[in-house]
């Protein structure tokens, strides 16, 4: 996935981006895990990345983290139609304590932007709540996944 960038990047870089990746996966399982609610569009998990076996591979690693207890997995179906994740992908922070507010995090080709600014982070919260209010139920995603995972 992250050789298939629009930009070249060293081996390094791809090796640097690949453990901070692994990296944040730890806080789902550690004793006191983050709660994660994801949207996915269906069209992601169709995208072939590597072999056949690679993607069911990766599909059934979903199934296994949708089943965490703070993990909430919701796929918007081909059905949906336009969705207001269609200028791309994006991850809204939410903090334990007050004090921290709202951030949202935007990975795209120019790099790493954060969003920390109220006004701007907001349109972003709306944009997350109209996607899960058209995604598929989480019980529902999570039979669409395991089925994909056995084609």
């Amino acid at each position: 996935m992250i050789r298939g960038a629009a930009v070249e990047i060293t081996q390094e870089e791809i090796d640097r981006r690949v453990e901070v990746r692994i990296a944040r996966q730890v806080v789902l399982t550690r004793d006191d895990p983050l709660r994660l609610s994801v949207v996915i569009d269906e069209a992601a998990l169709w995208r072939q990345v590597g072999s056949k076996d690679i993607m069911k591979a990766q599909l059934a690693h979903l199934l296994k983290i949708a089943r965490l207890p703070r993990v909430t997995i919701q796929v918007i179906s081909y059905a949906s139609g336009a969705h207001p994740g269609g200028t791309g992908p994006f991850a809204v922070l939410k903090f334990s304590d007050p004090a921290d507010p709202e951030a949202v995090y935007v990975e795209n080709i120019a790099g790493e932007l954060f969003v920390e600014e109220p006004e701007e982070v907001e349109p972003f919260l709306i944009a997350f709540q109209r996607l899960v209010g058209v995604a598929l139920s989480p019980t529902d995603s999570i039979a669409m996944i395991a089925e994909m995972a056995r084609l």
